[in-house]
């Protein structure tokens, strides 16, 4: 079965560099473009259906490759991107500055940060693994798409892909395409730091 990991079209605080966390945002105009960029890469996938997170950004940009791919799109809350909590809207650098030995564990040990006033990473990449596992035991061996946003994508990556948890961070600053990914059953295995 091939799963889609979508992520949400381009919005300005993703184009300075801001963590996005559960903010509200709309989609920048070229975003749109962009996404309709993929979608021939994505009907050869022959996703079934596309999921995405509840917000605006994942909802606009699920309907828009759902509809050109003539498939439907349905929310689900588990897709839902990390509570970054305080973090929301700093960049890299500012996160950098401010939360030193937060931004070290983020980049060595991921599982093991909690934003202040937000989710811990590791109850976040439970709830990203369940929502999969689910998704793929429930829909066989018809192909979908996730639409996320990128903490939630890197670790949807990683969990599908059996990657080093210790990437999230990184992929996470680097999402901007979709990844097909091919897989024979529902990932088991809880994530470790």
């Amino acid at each position: 079965m091939k799963v889609a990991l979508i992520p949400c079209a381009a919005s300005e605080w993703r184009e300075q560099g801001r963590l996005l966390g559960r903010v509200e945002l709309s989609p920048a105009p070229e975003g749109s473009v962009r996404c309709t960029a993929w979608v021939e890469r994505l009907r050869a996938a022959g996703l079934a259906r596309v999921f995405h997170s509840p917000d605006e950004l994942a909802t606009r940009t699920a309907e828009l490759i759902a509809r050109r791919l003539s498939v439907p799109a349905k929310p689900l809350e588990e897709l839902v991107e990390v509570d970054v909590g305080l973090w929301a809207g700093l960049t890299e650098g500012q996160l950098k500055k401010r939360y030193a030995t937060a931004h070290r564990q983020l980049c060595e040990s991921p599982l093991s940060v909690s934003p202040p006033g937000g989710e811990s990473f590791a109850a976040a990449a439970e709830r990203v693994r369940t929502c999969l596992s689910k998704r793929i035991r429930r829909d066989g061996k018809a192909g979908f798409g996730l639409v996320m946003r990128p903490l939630s994508f890197a670790m949807a990556r990683c969990i599908l892909e059996q990657g080093e948890i210790t990437d999230v961070w990184e992929t996470a600053q680097s999402v901007d395409e979709p990844v097909i990914v091919e897989c024979a059953r529902p990932p088991t295995a809880k994530l470790k730091s």
